[in-house]
């Protein structure tokens, strides 16, 4: 029993090492916006209209931040949590239909594996749907054998919060179908089976009616294309790391060569193994993919967390194939660590890993030099994706409430949104006329230093053509300070 427990602390620590390093992006923002920045009835409110899909994750973090703060690091805590609990079942699960080499190995790659390690570190629900993804399994597996009411009612419960969790756990039941039929096929298990898969997911219709109205959210997905490819086999696990993803594949090859051409067979339990991990792999990215290209575009590979389980017990079953004495899978799973390494430390771990985004920078920033009752500019128009500007200023709300934010137009409370609205510049002259310090945030200019300062600074190519340094301007205010981030650049202006 201590197993799935070792293999969790490790998976905590290995997730949650640098986590506060990297700075917050919008999805993040919108986390700390949902989550933070409002009142529990204010939540269920904005979920009537937007972000219904990550309800129950956002109230989950609500109580959260009651108790922690909603830093870098606090608030990505609970993803890292889960991926603990996601490695453990994953040992779980592999000792339950194999054996305790092909349980730990899988539960180790689960720990290590890109995907794994960038959803740990995501102030997102990517994680936690990992974790309910894989327990669900662990019970389904359970309730297959036990064949009983309360086995049976157990998976339904789980079924249902993970389907809260992330609608496209709705998938899962449709993965188990392979291994249902192929190993399962007694007439109760089946009819229990798919009457307690379907009564559940039918019980949920009133919620994904909901999520389906405001399926808009997502309008910005691409369509399916040669890049879909790359996606699917590269980033929806391996985080387009090419090591991890070279290893994996000469370990899935040498496991087969030696299944093909030596006296070593597949036994009964790793092929339930592999049909049950081949199945979570294949079926949800295919049903995805296809809805994708026939209907509406709604695939992008962190979309699909939910199945890296399926590849860790699936590398799992090949290292106990290859691992004819315990060092022999310790190294290989050693390889796996050393090749995620450089993209677990210089991709996933630094300042601007998330999508180049900067705010923590930004806020950072704000809080050292920014002095209580000086204003703010905030220049909305950006020529980056996510876009626009304002929502930085969710992801560390505190930092910015001692300043006079004379560009809030809407908030986000009263909209029913995740983000406040931004005022044009042109219509804050009159406020801004009686500041004596204003601070700018707007887009980055990579054509100046890093940092400048000085009586009178030039305004730059790309922000002098602005209305948010015109308006300032005309008013008599000189550029004194300034700093450059990788999107974003902060601007302190006097008169």
């Amino acid at each position: 029993m201590l197993d799935p427990l070792v293999v969790a602390v490790l998976g905590i620590a290995v997730s949650l090492a640098g986590a506060g390093r990297p700075s917050f992006w919008y999805d993040e923002a919108a986390t700390i916006s949902a989550s933070y920045s409002r009142s529990l009835s204010q939540l269920w409110r904005m979920l009537g209209n937007v972000d219904a899909v990550e309800g129950l994750y956002y109230v989950l973090m609500h109580g959260w931040f009651t108790v922690f703060p909603p830093t870098e690091f606090w608030s990505r805590a609970p993803s890292g949590l889960a991926i603990g609990g996601a490695a453990a079942g994953v040992v779980v699960l592999g000792k339950q239909l194999s054996s305790r080499t092909v349980g730990l190995a899988s539960g180790l790659v689960c720990a290590i594996l890109p995907r794994t390690t960038w959803a740990g570190i995501e102030a997102r629900p990517y994680a936690l749907s990992m974790m309910a993804a894989v327990w669900l399994t662990v019970l389904l597996v359970y309730a297959a054998r036990r064949d009983n009411a309360r086995a049976w009612l157990s998976y339904a419960l789980v079924l249902a919060i993970s389907i809260l969790v992330d609608v496209y756990l709705l998938l899962l039941p449709f993965a188990y179908i392979a291994f249902i039929f192929g190993f399962r096929r007694s007439r109760t298990v089946l009819r229990r089976f798919a009457v307690t898969s379907v009564l559940t997911i039918g019980a949920l219709t009133p919620f994904l009616i909901l999520v389906a109205g405001q399926a808009h959210q997502i309008s910005w997905v691409a369509p399916i294309g040669h890049r879909t490819i790359e996606d699917v086999t590269i980033q929806q696990y391996f985080e387009r790391s090419p090591p991890f993803t070279i290893v994996s594949a000469l370990i899935v090859a040498a496991a087969i060569v030696l299944w093909l051409f030596t006296s070593a067979h597949l036994v009964e339990g790793d092929r339930q193994l592999l049909t049950l991990a081949i199945g979570w792999l294949v079926i949800p990215t295919a049903m995805i993919v296809l809805w994708s290209a026939l209907v509406h575009p709604i695939y992008t590979p962190r979309y699909l967390c939910f199945t890296a389980p399926g590849i860790a017990l699936a590398l799992g079953v090949c290292i106990g194939a290859l691992a004819v004495k315990p060092w022999v899978g310790a190294a290989v799973i050693g390889i796996l660590a050393v090749a995620a390494a450089p993209n677990y430390l210089f991709a996933q771990r630094n300042q601007y890993a998330k999508y180049g985004m900067d705010y923590s920078q930004v806020a950072d920033l704000i809080t050292t030099k920014a002095a209580p009752g000086d204003c703010l500019l905030v220049n909305d128009t950006v020529t980056f994706m996510p876009a626009p500007m304002r929502p930085l200023m969710a992801a560390r709300p505190d930092a910015y409430r001692k300043l006079i934010d004379l560009t809030l137009w809407q908030r986000a409370t009263d909209r029913k949104d995740v983000f406040d609205t931004n005022l044009i510049p042109e219509v804050v002259a009159k406020p801004l006329s009686h500041c004596s310090i204003v601070w700018i945030i707007t887009q980055a200019d990579k054509t100046r230093p890093d940092h400048e300062q000085g009586a009178t600074l030039p305004s730059g190519e790309s922000f002098g053509a602005t209305p948010a340094f015109a308006v300032p301007h005309g008013l008599g205010f000189r550029l004194v300070e300034r700093w450059q981030f990788n999107l974003v650049q902060v601007i302190k202006a006097t008169r």
